[in-house]
């Protein structure tokens, strides 16, 4: 009793009967949560990978480029190395972000900004994850921010996170009904991952057979329209390089044009977006919907829809990144030129095996960005349901009968 009366019951919201709220700490494994690598040094590419804030997105983390500190760093941090089933939660810059960890990240670290809650038999990782997104949980984190530098959240408040806790058979169910949803836009990703595995394959092999080279702005021109702040309603999509993952042609995230607050450029759906500041993360994708960027992405138009694919696999191609890095300006924020792009060469099949490639990729493309629309749309009322869910609010079997009807 003297647990929760820590906790200020009182001022929290009120749970239905037999519901209860539990600390956070009070759920972990003794001596159960820490932070990471304070001073990760200098990168390694023989070492040991570590998780940043950065790589938490969607509530899942992202493997495709980790920062590698040496193993002699990561030893004195064995306390933070990942078994898989820990829950990662960003503690620095987006306070709140969570993900658990999967069995393919045993062996890695994380970094200081990150931190490992290791779960005890009382509850699974999915339950907590799916409390700490809750509104209880954020807006008590964010109550408790220090802001003097960068937004900040100490360890001893993150103990005393209030934790909903449902009767077991109520909580496993709200867990099935969210997970139904989770594991859907899970199966989205990796169709889309397929499939740009396949387009690249189908680039590779009609590219060898190519008996002839264009230059690229043979194929694509850059788009240079300009949009200032004031000249916006606030709603129109906005694509940052915050919102362009890396080594992925699908741009299944943005923002909100009320977010930006200088010039950007403008784009519409079916533009090819190539981040032009570091070339080398390759953040090069198709845009989905019309919108605006920012002006750190080059917005280019394919001359014909029919060789849109194609240049779209050519600007994301090991070539054209490895070309405009070596061209890039700047050493500590490189950044590439179209020029240095509309002038590379690339292989380019004739009219009819153009044809034959095109009649593949379209379809494919189509089901990526379908794949995409649904994740989008099932993440929303997945947000939708979440609070009325943890709340009480809204009962198992009527959030069952939503989710049944989009899925």
């Amino acid at each position: 009793m003297a647990e929760r009366a820590s906790l200020d019951v009182a001022k929290l919201p009120r749970l239905p009967r037999d519901w209860s709220y539990e600390a956070l700490e009070d759920l972990l494994e003794p001596s159960g949560i820490s932070y990471g690598i304070v001073q990760p040094g200098s990168p390694d590419p023989d070492g040991i990978p570590i998780v940043r804030v950065k790589d938490l997105k969607g509530g899942r983390v992202v493997q495709d480029d980790p920062l590698q500190v040496s193993s002699e760093i990561e030893e004195k941090y064995a306390r933070t190395r990942l078994r898989g089933g820990e829950v990662l939660i960003s503690l620095v810059g987006s306070v709140g972000e969570t993900a658990v960890a999967a069995e393919a990240l045993s062996g890695w670290n994380v970094a200081r900004a990150i931190g490992v809650l290791r779960v005890s038999h009382k509850v699974s990782a999915k339950w907590l994850k799916t409390c700490l997104s809750a509104d209880v949980a954020q807006q008590y984190m964010h109550t408790r921010l220090n802001t003097t530098v960068q937004a900040t959240l100490n360890l001893r408040d993150v103990r005393r996170i209030p934790v909903v806790m449902p009767p077991d058979s109520e909580r496993a169910a709200i867990a099935g009904v969210l997970g139904a949803l989770d594991d859907k836009i899970e199966a989205n990703q990796a169709v889309a991952t397929t499939i740009e595995a396949l387009l690249r394959s189908w680039y590779d092999l009609f590219g060898v057979r190519a008996s002839r080279t264009v230059r690229i702005d043979d194929l694509g021109h850059l788009i240079r329209d300009t949009v200032k702040p004031d000249g916006l309603s606030g709603v129109e999509p906005y694509i940052g390089l915050e919102h362009m993952p890396r080594k992925s042609i699908w741009l299944h995230a943005w923002g909100q044009a009320s977010e930006v607050g200088s010039t950007k450029t403008s784009f519409d759906s079916g533009d090819i977006l190539f981040g032009k500041l570091r070339p080398y993360f390759r953040k090069v994708g198709l845009a989905q919907v019309a919108g605006i960027c920012s002006t750190d992405i080059l917005v280019v138009r394919a001359r014909k829809a029919d060789s849109r694919a194609w240049l779209l696999l050519a600007l994301s191609s090991d070539e054209v990144i490895e070309h405009a890095t070596g061209r890039s300006d700047g050493t500590r924020m490189p950044r590439a030129k179209w020029s240095d792009l509309a002038e590379f060469k690339i292989p380019f099949p004739d009219a009819e095996a153009l044809a034959r490639f095109e009649a593949v990729a379209s379809p494919l493309v189509e089901r990526a960005e379908l794949a995409g629309a649904e994740s989008r749309t099932l993440a929303a009322l997945r947000d939708s349901l979440l609070p009325q869910l943890m709340s009480g609010k809204l009962r198992v079997r009527d959030a069952e009968r939503i989710v049944e009807d989009a899925l």
